[in-house]
């Protein structure tokens, strides 16, 4: 008898200890929240993770582990996907590894304040709301949220989809995109959620609605065989700049970033990995933008490893009422500097401050901008010969060489003008021997005329003194807005020439109030207008767009 109570009793003493470990049981009661510990705001970093990477010789980067294509882990245990394979490529050229280490959504923010990683790629995407807390470098690549319908259904457009019922996963950036494009638009289709995207998806084949919302290369693996039954409208619902998020004020990261994306661009590697991960996705000439300059190889001993910031913002001397500070407006060519004014008019109407034009000489604009004493410089050519010391805005005006040719000619390009004659600006050498420099490139002969910036048009269709002229775009366009159907551009720029504003260095918050406002400008037309007929229509770049409100410290970005 008393060993079975003896046994009873351990068995009742082991029961016991087991549960404090058991699982919990979900009950219907409210559990008592505990308040959380407030995350401190970081601090700002006195030494860039160009520091770091260089001493260990390790780049590290978050990344999520399940966003194909762009980041993946396989059944095998390899990362793969574009931004991968980007970042190998950028990490190959520096001399250093790379190293992944997995976020979440969630996390990611995080884990880049924390350290633990030196930059993210994949984990977020540029929106606005993130830049409070993080910076993100220039885009690589533009993803879309994308409309899907039925193979036979009418809709060519977002524009017609008022009233349609379409349908959007919950939590997804399909929702936000949704929001920010009925903002802008003014149009309200009719929502209906959805958990998956395989339930969404299953409720458009079968009827139960007749548009799905979601990111373009979700909804085409979703799709699989069954893509032939659906298709994806043309124009996008929105699109989604992919950029890397560095730590706030690490201007050298961001810079070195920048660099690296523009040198693989040039090298056309970036071109190369989109073939191979988005073979049908459009590639659009300007989806990265090249400044001048950016050089044969790009290394982290040409960023300092130190920061250096402004003691305050000039966002926060705006705030205060005080006066932007401006130089640079004027310009040799009269429709630029018309340009100039009003663009910098605009902005500040739009901001409540007044402008107090600077009268420092041309030569010292920058070196005035470094020491403090104006705001922001106009008109300044995006070239990484002149950006130490200094920050810029995102461009605003595109200019390059381009061949114009009569309406009816058949040239299209260089390959066109085999033995024939390309006239350039009377006297400009420089002009020609980039001509000749695209001739040599594909092994032809081209003869040379001189003509003059009045009489372009008429060497074209009144003398016949050449085949076509060969210039820049800006030199050609009152010939083609005088000449309306008698002459035309060729399609292709030969060279690209951004300019933007030049800003004070490591400035995040002046520079996003400057960005999201020229953004505005060019989402509400007021762009195309100030250019009037500087710009040909279809001759405006694709300028990148940060996704998110129009509202910013208070302030309404967006035309009043």
């Amino acid at each position: 008898m008393n060993r079975w109570l003896a046994t009873l009793l351990v068995f009742c003493l082991l029961a016991a200890a087991l549960a404090q470990d058991a699982t919990p049981v979900p009950t219907l009661a409210v559990p008592t929240l505990l308040p959380a510990a407030m995350p401190e705001a970081p601090s700002r970093p006195s030494q860039s993770a160009i520091a770091d990477i260089s001493a260990r010789g390790v780049f590290r980067v978050g990344v999520l582990y399940n966003n194909p294509p762009y980041s993946e882990l396989t059944w095998q245990g390899e990362l793969t996907g574009f931004d991968i394979e980007l970042l190998r490529e950028i990490a190959t050229g520096w001399g250093v590894e790379v190293a992944f280490s997995q976020v979440t959504r969630m996390n990611a923010i995080d884990a880049l304040q924390r350290g633990d990683v030196h930059a993210l790629a994949s984990a977020l995407l540029h929106y606005r709301g993130y830049e409070d807390e993080i910076e993100f470098t220039q885009r690589y690549l533009v993803g879309h949220q994308a409309v899907m319908a039925r193979a036979d259904s009418p809709l060519q457009a977002p524009d017609e989809l008022a009233g349609v019922k379409a349908g959007v996963v919950i939590g997804t950036r399909a929702e936000m995109a949704l929001g920010l494009w009925r903002e802008h638009s003014g149009i309200t289709p009719e929502t209906r959620p959805f958990f998956t995207l395989d339930r969404a998806f299953a409720a458009l084949r079968l009827g139960e609605i007749d548009a799905l919302l979601a990111e373009e290369q979700s909804l085409l693996r979703v799709a699989g065989e069954e893509l032939p039954h659906v298709r994806i409208l043309d124009e996008p619902l929105l699109r989604e700049p992919h950029a890397f998020a560095v730590r706030r004020h690490d201007a050298p990261l961001r810079q070195l970033l920048n660099r690296s994306i523009q040198h693989l661009a040039e090298t056309q590697q970036i071109e190369l990995l989109q073939r191979e991960y988005f073979p049908d996705l459009a590639r659009d000439a300007d989806t990265i933008v090249v400044w001048q300059h950016v050089g044969e190889e790009v290394t982290p001993s040409q960023f300092a490893a130190e920061i250096s910031a402004p003691a305050e913002s000039t966002l926060t001397r705006l705030l205060e009422g005080e006066a932007l500070r401006v130089a640079g407006l004027e310009a040799d060519m009269p429709h630029v500097a018309a340009l100039n004014r009003a663009l910098v008019t605009e902005m500040a109407r739009r901001w409540a401050v007044p402008v107090v034009e600077s009268a420092v000489s041309a030569d010292a604009v920058l070196q005035s901008l470094r020491q403090g004493e104006v705001d922001l410089v106009a008109g300044v050519k995006l070239d990484w010969q002149m950006a130490g010391g200094i920050n810029f805005s995102m461009p605003y005006l595109l200019q390059g060489d381009r061949l114009m040719v009569p309406a009816r000619s058949q040239v299209a390009n260089f390959y066109d003008l085999r033995n024939r004659i390309v006239a350039v600006m009377l006297g400009d050498d420089k002009a020609w021997q980039r001509a000749q420099a695209w001739a040599d490139s594909i092994n032809i002969t081209i003869r040379r005329f001189d003509t003059t910036l009045r009489g372009a048009a008429q060497t074209l269709l009144e003398h016949n003194n050449a085949n076509a002229v060969f210039a820049n775009s800006l030199q050609l366009v009152d010939h083609l807005n005088t000449n309306p159907g008698t002459l035309k551009l060729t399609e292709r720029w030969y060279s690209h020439d951004y300019y933007a504003f030049a800003l004070g260095y490591n400035d995040p918050d002046f520079r996003q109030l400057v960005n999201y406002t020229l953004q505005e400008v060019i989402l509400d037309g007021s762009l195309a207008r100030m250019t009037g007929g500087l710009l040909l229509g279809g001759d405006l770049p694709d300028f990148s767009i940060t996704p998110g409100s129009s509202q910013f410290v208070g302030l309404n970005l967006a035309s009043a």
